[in-house]
């Protein structure tokens, strides 16, 4: 447990600054590497994806499933280690490369950009970890810790889950981002969105509008996928039912394989304090303490969009994923040095089963309450204003 007397406004200023330090190196870099390295892994998805749909195209029968995994290869790279990242502003500052600008950028996913970027950059970012301020410790109606007030939905909530919206979690990110979480949860639970962070309607947008940007970013996809591809292969003597379920597969595997990598990071570390917003030092320190990394090597990472490097994608989300491997070596000797919290499980699949513990153990009513009271803030660290 943290010292009070290490709690002062000096140290949580050193800490800020280390911090800063690091960031303000790489950005120092940034340079010819990370283009060639976006515009890289942009070549890779194009080739996988060639390949897969030909080869899902041209073999008979069964055969047709050796493409699936280079297309599995091509949604995932698009989804999270192209799309998630460069939502996040990571390669804004390269003028050869409009095409992966945050605001140009049009994702190849069935998600609306300006709804992710509000959602995801602007309160998770943010907010990670504060009760209901942070929308991703709930993804829909999760019940995640004891201060979420408990009701008949949570009983099944890993079966849920496990079976129903992983198979199709890309396609529900827009009911949070677009606030149609809020009105399920206003009809079904009889404490209606209390202990969830509810959608900011910043944009004023009507439920005409929310529901148009939503179907339109689904559509995108699903035409492409379940209309274009099976109809091409149908007209040039092919089967339409064997692209259609080869694509169907393919999207399958993509959807579970980000849920279970997006929520193996969060939901098993303590709920922060808001307070910790107002101090920077703090922020960075609520950062690593809501945030855990799972090992891989370096392939392994890409086809995670870099998200088990969790702690240094959200101590630095607008740096260049693909540099978090080495700026991890200076975050932890950071860590260290101020007796930091660094949390990292030394697996995906250790990652994996914590987490589901978590969502077993509060899908019962009468689960061990934790509290704000457990983070390392509050763990006798005085707060500075």
């Amino acid at each position: 447990m943290p010292h009070s007397e290490d709690s002062t406004k000096q140290r949580f200023e050193e800490i800020h600054q280390a911090f800063e330090d690091i960031k303000q190196k790489q950005r120092d870099d940034l340079g010819e590497k990370d283009i060639r390295y976006i515009t890289g892994i942009r070549r890779y998805s194009r080739i996988f994806e060639v390949i897969g749909r030909g080869l899902i195209w041209l073999l008979p029968g069964p055969f047709a499933l050796f493409g699936v995994p280079f297309l599995f290869l091509h949604r995932n790279l698009e989804a999270i280690e192209i799309g998630h990242n460069v939502l996040h502003g990571q390669y804004d500052s390269f003028e050869q490369i409009p095409q992966f600008h945050s605001r140009k950028f049009r994702w190849k996913a069935p998600m609306d950009e300006a709804a992710w970027r509000q959602e995801h950059n602007g309160i998770h970012h943010v907010h990670t970890n504060v009760y209901e301020k942070d929308p991703d410790l709930n993804h829909g109606f999760l019940r995640t810790n004891s201060k979420t007030p408990h009701n008949k939905w949570h009983w099944f909530q890993v079966p849920i889950y496990l079976l129903f919206v992983y198979p199709t979690m890309l396609y529900n990110f827009d009911a949070q981002n677009l606030g149609n979480n809020d009105k399920f949860r206003e009809r079904r639970f009889p404490l209606g969105n209390k202990g969830y962070a509810t959608f900011e309607n910043t944009e004023e947008l009507s439920d005409a509008d929310r529901k148009k940007r939503h179907q339109r970013a689904v559509w995108r996809v699903w035409v492409k996928e379940y209309a274009l591809f099976p109809l091409l292969a149908l007209m040039t003597g092919y089967g339409f039912f064997k692209v259609f379920l080869a694509n169907l597969l393919a999207d399958v595997l993509n959807n579970y394989w980000i849920a279970l990598t997006i929520q193996a990071t969060h939901l098993t570390e303590p709920l922060q304090p808001e307070e910790a917003l107002k101090n920077k030092g703090q922020w960075y320190v609520s950062q690593l303490d809501s945030s855990v990394n799972f090992k891989g090597n370096r392939w392994q990472s890409i086809l995670w969009g870099h998200l088990n490097y969790q702690v240094e994608h959200h101590l630095f989300p607008d740096i260049p994923a693909h540099r978090y491997p080495d700026m991890a070596i200076e975050v932890q000797a950071v860590c260290e040095k101020y007796n930091l919290p660094y949390k990292s499980n030394k697996n995906w699949w250790q990652a994996i089963r914590n987490y589901i513990g978590v969502l077993w153990k509060f899908s019962f009513k009468d689960a061990k309450p934790t509290t704000e009271d457990l983070c390392y803030l509050n763990q006798g660290v005085r707060h500075v204003k």
